[in-house]
């Protein structure tokens, strides 16, 4: 029986790991210029295909990693009290947080771009009311703030609470009433529900090759209705519930894919280097796009697009020679960018 538990444990974490790997590499996409996953006009194929592959792929591989986050969240609040948790919060996500937005802010002053008055330092490394420097680490910021209301959280997971709960956040986020804690507060939302998996199990019913391709229809549809109705037409409200439905969907396409391939490679043995691929990859993406341009590629080609296509293998292999060279000069200062990991 203890074995049966072990093995399970195992198995769920490698689908875990395997997620984080497949969920980061695919966000690459909504970051890649010039549209950075925004939904443009659509005036032929390839300006269609890469909006959806933006918005298909890239955008709904988020929740799932919000999702792992509440999910792990119950382990670390059952093990640690409550001080020892948020230092260590503080440094596996505030640490790297300032200390990616400083190297680009350095980056940005050796390169001539905006003057520092232009900036407000504080938000630029912490993301304090606004995205930070490096845009998609907001991410660590909102996930901090969700660590710190845990506790409260996992109060609110027994039977009808934990529904009522899901319900506010979503009536929250639709009203836009709490954008003045979260940048993105939809994170809130699928943070809690993996806090419920971690207390009340089910993620198995969720492995589903019928609830797969079920999913995947209805995201496409719901992609394919964003694209051509375009999101300025919409009301506000119906934007925000397109895009709250649309995530789940995701969750649900990227834990089967994690857990396919959890199945068939080995994947999750890159866990350790995708955290500084996540940090890193809008900086690799900039200079792949230099490169890019110096070759004469124009957006919406054929060139444009096999970059486009292959950019999560470009960043990954780019970030995985810098980890390593970086970790091999600079062992002790590992924490400084990927906070222990």
């Amino acid at each position: 029986m203890i074995n049966l538990l072990l093995s399970d444990k195992k198995s769920l974490s490698k689908k875990i790991s395997t997620a984080r790997v497949i969920c980061i590499l695919s966000l690459i996409y909504v970051h890649f210029p010039p549209l950075y996953g925004e939904i443009c006009n659509v005036n032929n194929f390839i300006d269609y295909l890469v909006v959806l592959i933006s918005n298909f792929i890239g955008r709904t591989s988020v929740p799932l990693l919000s999702i792992i986050s509440g999910y792990l969240i119950v382990s670390s609040i059952l093990k640690y009290k409550y001080t020892r948790l948020l230092l260590n919060k503080t440094i596996t996500l505030l640490v790297p947080l300032a200390t990616w937005n400083l190297l680009s802010l350095s980056k940005d002053f050796i390169l001539g771009g905006a003057p520092l008055e232009d900036k407000n330092i504080i938000n630029y490394l912490f993301s304090v009311y606004d995205t930070p420097g490096i845009l998609p680490l907001y991410f660590l910021r909102d996930i901090f703030v969700c660590v710190i209301i845990a506790p409260l959280l996992l109060k609110l997971t027994s039977g009808v609470t934990s529904i009522i709960t899901v319900i506010s956040l979503i009536i929250l986020s639709i009203l836009n009433l709490n954008n003045y804690l979260f940048i993105n507060d939809k994170i809130i939302i699928f943070f809690f529900i993996g806090i419920i998996f971690a207390c009340k199990g089910g993620e198995e019913y969720f492995e589903s090759k019928s609830l797969f391709i079920t999913s995947a229809l209805l995201l496409f549809i719901l992609t394919n209705l964003l694209i051509f109705i375009k999101p300025e037409n919409l009301l506000d409200e119906i934007q925000i519930i397109i895009s709250i439905i649309s995530r789940v969907f995701g969750a649900i396409i990227f834990w089967n894919v994690a857990c396919f391939l959890a199945n068939k490679f080995n994947i999750e043995k890159y866990s350790s280097v995708i955290f500084f691929t996540f940090c890193s990859h809008t900086l690799i993406i900039s200079f792949i796009w230099i490169v890019a341009k110096q070759l004469h590629i124009v957006p919406m080609t054929y060139s444009y697009v096999i970059i486009f296509i292959i950019s999560p293998i470009l960043v990954f292999i780019i970030s995985l020679m810098t980890y390593k060279v970086f970790v091999r000069l600079f062992p002790k200062a590992q924490i400084l960018l990927t906070g222990k990991r």
